[in-house]
């Protein structure tokens, strides 16, 4: 074989292994539908549950994320994140993308996390069901106490903010 012909083989092999790779690392979400929405947050709970709320145009979305996960390690309680993007699973490629970073920090477990995305056509159903009281800021998260109790909260978030609403 020529060297040419080896040259073009391991670079050929070198683009599948990185195709490989990048997709063993992308998320999946689930189409979520608001009729499916009472399951999600369905209270009492064995552990709290934190519904972080995200859209792809949202710019401190991304960094609400990575301050819940950096929360996690310290945190005194063991909590349950899943996260929703407003966004549709037509745009899951998209959102790889922007999560990319976050995916592949371990430290951060985002791939151990539930992802959905909005199955809703019109996204108003979606924002009243998971909150009705939401008007669309984002980022949104939502806090589900083992017993039932329920914080919500628009913006950056701070560990002082995530401990008193998990306060018992």
């Amino acid at each position: 074989m020529s060297i040419r012909l080896k040259t073009l083989a391991m670079g050929v092999a070198l683009f599948a292994a990185a195709i490989t790779a990048q997709a063993a690392e992308a998320l999946h979400f689930q189409p979520l539908h608001a009729r499916d929405v009472p399951t999600l947050l369905q209270t009492p709970r064995a552990r709290p549950l934190i519904v972080e709320i995200w859209s792809l145009d949202c710019s401190y979305c991304r960094e609400n994320i990575g301050r819940i996960a950096q929360w996690r390690h310290t945190a005194k309680q063991n909590v349950d994140v899943v996260m929703v993007a407003m966004d549709g699973p037509e745009q899951a490629d998209m959102m790889n993308r922007a999560l990319a970073p976050l995916a592949r920090d371990s430290k951060i477990g985002l791939a151990r996390m539930p992802q959905y995305a909005n199955a809703e056509a019109m996204p108003e159903r979606m924002r009243a069901a998971l909150d009705p009281g939401w008007q669309g800021e984002m980022p949104r998260t939502i806090i589900l106490r083992a017993d039932g109790k329920r914080h919500a909260s628009s913006g950056l978030l701070t560990p002082e903010t995530l401990d008193a609403a998990l306060a018992h």
